[in-house]
């Protein structure tokens, strides 16, 4: 099977992957989006602050699993490649088992000190916020093995050729979500617990769902005995995406701060709504990326520069019209947006600058999906530190300079700018870093790069 990523038709494999990994990609924007929809119109701009303070401990879930599920997909898929089926099975199994630990350790120690965390870490501190975000962290903590679940089993269904189970995994996971958070949040008025429940019950139905591959007869992804010295190597290749993820976290925790203490509830009501939005985008984004995933890795490790060539113009070109597609949504319609999170009163109440602050925030969406494709394919063609180093550059290194910067300069509301000036200024090194790897492998000159 795996010969097919290898000689089918470029445009023809990118197709079929694409749909059903970008719906696959976007679990942790429906599960966001849906609560903060339900959460807007239930609670208003009070609940959907306490909400995004909670949003990155979501995310470092996300990252383990990205960490391990990109980063052993990559090593599965490239051992395949040449033939050695036992340390593709090896690098499926330590994946597993060390997110396993990961859920575990996490879980415990969440649940235990859930409180101090949102108060002292993740910035609530003792105001008014923090009962509401504990209520809401609550089932997120408790639900970290089924976060971690699904963002390392999706990347290896799709490495073993599974790309459509993994989509219906998604949606009926996201559908559920949504049913539950009426039910929760409405008839039973369990207020922010109730939709931090209907998310981990989300979670819970798409790694049901996921689960069901590994009874396939035909799946690759089979257990061996778990060899510890992968681990490394699954991390090496997944450390782009887990600090991407990583960081991202700390950004946001950071942004809730700087928008907090620069505008008050109001800022921070309004980078809830900007969040969600980049977080969908950055879903769609990742799904163009993942689907090029296992076309670049398997071509990279046999030495078939051409169509990894091809493979990137795909994947890059994609991203930059989705992204185009979703700024012009944003500039043309930004009261609508808002809208769609919070009620009309709540939006009458914010500042006159909000609907200018968030089409000002979504500049950024061409410029982002040119930089993900860019960084998340980095490893897949072999450069992990590369793209390790890229990922943190977009996800905070630049983000938090660049907006406390303008915040100086220009004043408080200038900080919706430093979206847009962070991803535009890593697109240049980034699109010369991938186009060094090409001229440097050129087909009739470059060999195998090494398989993880």
């Amino acid at each position: 099977m795996n010969r097919l990523l290898l000689e089918a038709p470029v445009g023809r494999l990118f197709a079929r992957y694409l749909f059903p990994t970008v719906c696959a990609t976007s679990v942790t924007a429906i599960y966001l989006f849906a609560d903060t929809v339900m959460v807007g119109y239930r609670l208003g701009a009070e609940g959907v602050a306490a909400l995004n303070l909670i949003v990155p401990l979501e995310f470092a879930f996300f990252a383990v699993g990205s960490l391990l599920g990109n980063g052993g997909g990559i090593c599965f898929t490239r051992r395949l490649s040449v033939g050695d089926v036992r340390g593709a099975r090896r690098c499926f199994t330590v994946a597993v088992c060390a997110g396993a630990i990961f859920a575990a350790v996490a879980t415990a120690l969440c649940l235990l000190f859930l409180r101090p965390l949102v108060a002292h870490v993740l910035g609530a501190g003792e105001g008014p916020f923090l009962d509401a975000a504990v209520s809401y962290g609550l089932p997120i903590a408790a639900g970290c093995p089924l976060f971690v679940a699904t963002l390392l089993l999706a990347p290896f269904l799709r490495h073993d050729h599974a790309p459509r189970r993994a989509m219906a995994a998604v949606l009926a996971g996201g559908l559920t979500n949504i049913v539950l958070d009426w039910v929760f949040m409405y008839p039973m008025d369990l207020g922010l617990f109730g939709a931090g429940l209907a998310t981990t019950c989300g979670a819970g139905v798409t790694t049901a769902v996921l689960l069901t591959h590994f009874r396939s007869p035909t799946r690759m992804t089979r257990w061996e005995r778990p060899d510890w010295r992968l681990l490394p190597r699954v991390a090496w290749f997944g450390g782009g995406d887990f600090l991407q993820e990583l960081t991202g976290s700390v950004s946001v925790m950071c942004f809730n701060r700087l928008a907090l203490g620069a505008l008050g509830e109001p800022g921070l009501a309004i980078y809830g709504v900007v969040a969600n939005y980049l977080l969908t985008m950055t879903a769609v984004f990742n799904g163009v990326a993942q689907a090029a995933h296992p076309l670049t890795a398997a071509n990279a490790a046999a030495g078939a520069r051409r169509r990894v060539r091809k493979i990137l113009r795909l994947a890059l070109g994609t991203a930059a019209g989705f992204g185009l597609a979703g700024l012009a949504v944003a500039a043309g319609a930004p009261t609508l947006c808002l809208r769609a999170f919070l009620p009309e009163a709540e939006i009458v109440a914010l500042p006159t600058q909000a609907t200018a602050a968030l089409a000002t925030a979504l500049l950024c969406l061409p410029f982002m999906g040119v930089a993900q494709i860019a960084t998340l394919q980095l490893p897949a063609v072999g450069h992990p530190a590369r793209g390790t180093v890229f990922a943190c550059l977009r996800s905070g290194a630049l983000l938090l300079p660049f907006g406390l910067a303008l915040s100086a300069l220009f004043g408080p509301w200038s900080i919706w700018w430093a979206f847009a000036a962070a991803e535009a200024a890593v697109v240049p090194p980034l699109l010369l870093a991938l186009s060094h790897f090409l001229r440097r492998h050129a087909e009739d000159g470059g060999g195998r790069v090494q398989v993880g």
